[in-house]
């Protein structure tokens, strides 16, 4: 027994770890100046499509209190209305963890919908958040183009998740080292 909980803990530990190093490396990197230029269109979320993978395929893997945290680090290094997206994403990311263990036996196509709903529920959210507290928003074509990339681009990072970290969605029925149910 002892000896499961040694395999096991470290295991999740390491996957936390390399998920925080990951976002952080994606927060980084949207912080680098690469264009001087007012953009028409958006690029993907790379964080909240990171962030979807796995709370899909493992949700033990990002408990809620280091999503908030790195999404607050995001939005005060970001400069949007610090907590704003944090809650909103928090609130859409805890949802969609909450309904993991029925998305097991689906395909992949019903996983990315779900991912797909979770994000514009998110990002929709944050619109009306911006409007409802007359905050400045960008257009509404920079917004529906970050939110059809961030879709488009789910399977990949699903992919790379898979192919480099090992993370696939939990069959019906397994367990892990401890004999629990995932």
């Amino acid at each position: 027994m002892a000896e499961a909980i040694r395999s096991s803990l470290p295991r999740v530990l390491s996957l936390r770890l390399a998920f925080v190093l990951i976002y952080l490396g994606l927060m980084m990197f949207s912080l680098l100046p690469l264009e001087t230029l007012p953009r028409l269109l958006a690029g993907p979320d790379l964080m909240l499509a990171l962030t979807l993978v796995w709370a899909i395929r493992r949700p033990e893997l990002v408990p809620g209190w280091m999503l908030a945290a790195l999404f607050l680090l995001a939005d005060l290094l970001l400069m949007r209305p610090p907590g704003l997206m944090a809650a909103i994403a928090l609130l859409g990311v805890q949802r969609l963890k909450r309904y993991s263990r029925l998305m097991r036996d689906r395909t992949f196509v019903a996983e990315w919908l779900a991912a797909g709903i979770t994000c514009a529920a998110i990002l929709i959210g944050y619109r009306l958040a911006l409007i409802t507290f007359f905050l400045d928003r960008p257009q509404i074509a920079v917004t529906l183009s970050q939110l059809i990339a961030t879709v488009a681009v789910y399977p990949f990072v699903s992919v790379f998740s898979n192919l480099f970290f090992g993370l696939r969605r939990a069959a019906v029925g397994e367990v892990d080292n401890l004999g629990h149910r995932i």
